[in-house]
């Protein structure tokens, strides 16, 4: 099968080329043109290309993996909050321009989307078919999806993944707790211990993106998140749990600056204390303003409809997930 990928070279895209790669498909990449100056087909707002440079490899595509967006997590000045909007919504548009241009255009586009569309705090269970928020974040996702859903070609099926909090050690959660853990010998929580987090480990991710591709998964809209959230707090516990198998496999003993909070971490949980440090979230705010919704996230999101198609997850629970993580500090 002839799958082609946009944002092949972030987190999600280079895990999903690899395991692509692994099971036999035929991975090519769609490109944005190399030079602002080569075209007049940019985002004016960022002076960034965000139109493809080889559309003719869309051409007889089995699928079409649609991943390329602007960062969220960048700082949300007014001109970077525009580039993350316009890198979906132009885009996306120039994807589909490309795709009806093709005399056999691609028989399925999967595009990434994100939890992030809908409210936050609600205490609500989010399906598929729940309201949509207000904020910055649910603004981007509807817009994303809009350009993907209202856009169709004939012939051409679409899905969308609503994709939750990316566990992978080389995303900036794991990053972050990593470094917490390495200097604490704890992790600590920000805003409430309790607040939900929706998440996914990133090979179960690929392997729905697969599904789907293969056709184990009907086209449609699904949110690509674990079957089984956690809190905040759950997760750092469980983070401190499995630590320790970060070296056990090593040849020679694990460096102190893992060995130390390891041993800090077995003298505090000796003594059974579970509290944890808290940064309140009208700190969060004060400093990230708008944008401290990415940290201070609380959504309870269903995998149920995912679960009903018969997709299998290999890390159904955070303890499964960071467990191999630590088993695996190179995936």
């Amino acid at each position: 099968m002839k799958i082609i990928l946009t944002g092949a070279s972030g987190l999600i895209g280079n895990q999903l080329c690899n395991q692509l790669k692994q099971k036999g498909f035929d991975v090519d990449f769609l490109k944005r043109h190399h030079y602002n100056n080569t075209t007049n087909q940019k985002d004016w707002s960022s002076r960034k290309n965000i139109f493809w440079s080889n559309p003719e490899i869309l051409e007889n595509a089995d699928a079409v993996v649609h991943l390329a967006g602007a960062n969220v997590a960048n700082r949300w000045t007014k001109s970077i909050k525009a580039e993350i909007i316009n890198s979906r919504r132009e885009g996306t548009r120039a994807l589909i321009d490309a795709c009806s241009k093709c005399q056999n255009p691609p028989k399925h586009i999967i595009s990434a989307s994100g939890i992030g569309i809908y409210p936050e705090g609600t205490g609500q269970v989010m399906t598929e078919v729940s309201e949509h928020g207000e904020g910055f974040l649910a603004t981007v996702c509807k817009v994303w999806e809009n350009e993907i859903l209202n856009n169709t070609l004939q012939g051409t099926s679409v899905s969308c993944l609503r994709t939750g909090i990316v566990l992978s050690n080389r995303s900036k959660i794991i990053g972050i707790t990593k470094l917490q853990f390495q200097f604490f010998g704890m992790v600590g929580t920000v805003g409430s211990p309790e607040n939900r987090w929706s998440w996914i480990h990133i090979n179960d991710l690929c392997s729905m993106y697969i599904a789907l591709i293969e056709g184990k998964m009907s086209p449609g809209i699904y949110n690509a998140v674990a079957p089984n959230p956690c809190t905040q707090k759950d997760f750092a516990l469980a983070y401190e749990k499995f630590a320790p198998l970060r070296n056990h496999n090593n040849t020679f003993p694990a460096p102190l600056f893992w060995r130390i909070p390891c041993k800090i971490n077995q003298i505090i949980r000796s003594f059974g204390i579970s509290m944890r440090p808290n940064l309140p979230a009208p700190l969060i705010k004060l400093a990230w303003g708008e944008r401290s919704v990415i940290a201070l996230t609380n959504q309870n999101v269903s995998a149920v409809k995912t679960i009903d198609t018969g997709f299998c997850y290999q890390y159904p629970t955070i303890e499964s997930a960071l467990e191999n993580l630590h088993n695996n500090p190179n995936s």
